[in-house]
């Protein structure tokens, strides 16, 4: 496969302007441009791998392990410190988002985990969720497989794109993206087909990393939400609950404490 048919040359994916036309930032490199687009101030990544090299070259699995390894060579001190941070939050504050919100907002049924890894959020569901996941991962999907098949549900090894698109209409009661829609190549496509497959007032939760937050600004080109080319979409609060609501999803909770400017995430939760 030559190098035209391993990239993706994208528009910008909120107003679909050219690319050509986008202002280059710092942030990205030659092999993968980071552009802001002139007419509605969207960052994105010029070009993507195609979901083919998703699967296993650019693998979550394997990217993950590398960019922990460059973060840790350049700043051992903090990365610690956010080790720290991060396992006293979740097992001493015993604050984990994504639980409280799929409890609050699902009561039970077909729960979809879009980009669900190697199942470990679907593990920890309670037995009143059925858990499904699509992930394009070909190792972690078949890891998936063996923890949601017992209790019923099952996994799809595709992209998320094609992998909605051959789900049934209404079928869920709710859908996870937390920390995916940033790695989506068609957002308006996936929103779309999110929208279609979930049941009347299901709902999709959703965590991004937040590029408008004041750490990004601080941090600069060290801003833990830069991925190269994992991420290729940078959102904003603005143009993050934009894009959901001209998908068809109405928003239910988009609060202060959801997209705090000093937090580098933010969680939206929307309904059909």
């Amino acid at each position: 496969m030559d190098v035209s048919q391993r990239l993706v040359s994208r528009t910008c994916p909120f107003c679909k302007a050219s690319a050509e036309d986008a202002t280059i930032l710092s942030y990205g490199n030659d092999e993968w441009p980071m552009v802001e687009c002139k007419g509605c101030k969207f960052v994105y990544l010029k070009r993507a791998p195609v979901y083919e090299r998703l699967s296993e070259e650019f693998a979550w699995e394997k990217t993950s392990e590398t960019e922990r390894q460059v973060r840790e060579e350049r700043e051992p001190v903090k990365q610690g410190l956010s080790r720290a941070f991060k396992h006293f939050r979740q097992k001493v504050l015993k604050r984990n988002k994504l639980p409280e919100l799929i409890a609050k907002y699902i009561p039970g049924g077909r729960v979809l985990d879009i980009g669900c890894a190697a199942g470990g959020l679907l593990a920890t569901l309670p037995t009143q969720y059925q858990p499904y996941g699509i992930e394009v991962s070909k190792a972690l999907a078949q890891a998936a497989g063996a923890v949601v098949e017992p209790r019923g549900g099952s996994i799809m090894h595709d992209n998320a794109l094609n992998g909605i698109q051959k789900l049934p209409e209404a079928h869920f009661a709710g859908v996870l993206m937390s920390a995916f829609l940033e790695h989506e190549v068609e957002p308006d496509g996936l929103l779309k087909g999110v929208a279609r497959v979930l049941q009347p007032g299901g709902v999709v939760i959703i965590k991004v990393p937040n590029y408008g937050s004041w750490n990004r600004k601080v941090r600069a080109e060290k801003w833990c939400g830069f991925r190269l080319p994992d991420h290729v979409n940078y959102f904003t609060p603005e143009n993050l609950e934009a894009l959901i609501v001209r998908n068809g999803l109405k928003v239910v909770q988009f609060g202060l404490a959801d997209r705090q400017p000093t937090s580098d995430n933010m969680w939206i939760v929307a309904a059909r």
